[in-house]
């Protein structure tokens, strides 16, 4: 309250600020009253947190310290060990002072010439150095963040309810579309570096592989949900011909990888479709050779479907 005094004149604002802050909280259903500090997980919060956080912000900034803040995660940059060493002791100082303390189970010392380090939900890999001769890095969704978008699918697309194909897609598009926009935070970083002429050697073209699961995922998810009659994973992969990529798009399914690349290079729903299709097509054809060398047994659609006929009139 005493930092909000120092922005704030209105009285009537700071009483609001000061009863949300004492409102107390719900824990396994009871009530707990508000000792110190801002709710987990309250709508105040994060705001409040940056506003308490600014003291370590000019402190840094004042010391010619290079570094990213989020709320209460944040990095530190030097070029040498001194004075990363000595950048992280002005920070826990700083943050005392607050009457903070420093989460050392999540801090570290990341030499970024050899060591990853994550950062809210992405995942960041060492300098490399191209075959040109160019060096760069390459930036990534983080494990945890992609199977948490996963789990949101799932969330979504419950097999025990029977909708309208227009409701599942109203029901998986805005988790696809807020997840994805979240991860091209970073392109945008770089692009609005560009402006103030900083140049970037960041690789943003890892993220095809994560969001191609996640799309697959998504797909095998309402496949499953969209047979009313039984629905179970079995009969979903029988569906993949039907109920393809193609599909998909045309029913209006935004596809997260889709939407990702086409942010950045206007990459179009009708290339995502040929690509995907073509790239199924490779796979199948592979998988198909690679039986017949290994001389395992292989019949195409035509041949099973003779087998399945002579099966019925054996049992009629």
């Amino acid at each position: 309250m005493k930092i909000l005094n120092k922005y704030i004149a209105d009285g009537s604002v700071l009483d609001m600020v000061w009863q949300w802050l004492k409102a107390g909280y719900m824990e396994e259903g009871k009530y707990c009253d508000t000792v110190s500090g801002t709710p987990q997980g309250g709508v105040i919060s994060p705001i409040l947190a940056n506003i308490y956080l600014n003291e370590l912000d000019w402190e840094l900034e004042k010391e010619g310290i290079h570094f990213v803040r989020y709320c209460d995660d944040f990095l530190l940059f030097a070029k040498t060990e001194e004075d990363i060493i000595r950048a992280g002791a002005i920070a826990k100082r700083v943050l005392e002072n607050l009457g903070l303390e420093v989460a050392m189970n999540k801090t570290k010392y990341v030499d970024f010439n050899k060591d990853n380090f994550k950062f809210l939900g992405f995942e960041f890999y060492h300098w490399r150095e191209s075959k040109q001769g160019k060096k760069y890095f390459f930036v990534k969704p983080e494990e945890k963040s992609i199977k948490d978008f996963k789990s949101k699918i799932k969330q979504a697309t419950g097999k025990t309810l029977t909708l309208s194909k227009e409701e599942w897609l109203n029901r998986v598009n805005p988790i696809i579309r807020g997840k994805t926009n979240y991860y091209l935070n970073v392109y945008k970083a770089v692009e609005a570096n560009k402006k103030y002429g900083q140049e970037s050697r960041c690789n943003l073209r890892c993220f095809s592989r994560e969001l191609h699961s996640v799309d697959m995922y998504t797909r095998q998810r309402l496949r499953l949900c969209m047979q009313h009659r039984r629905p179970n994973i079995v009969k979903a992969w029988q569906y993949s011909t039907k109920w393809n990529v193609e599909y998909f798009c045309k029913i209006g399914l935004i596809p997260s990888n889709w939407l990702y690349y086409n942010k950045m290079y206007n990459y179009t729903i009708e290339q995502y479709v040929e690509k995907q299709t073509s790239k199924n097509k490779r796979r199948t054809q592979k998988r198909t050779e690679t039986m017949r060398e290994k001389g395992l047994l292989y019949k195409d659609k035509e041949a099973l479907r003779k087998i399945n006929n002579a099966r019925k009139l054996a049992l009629t």
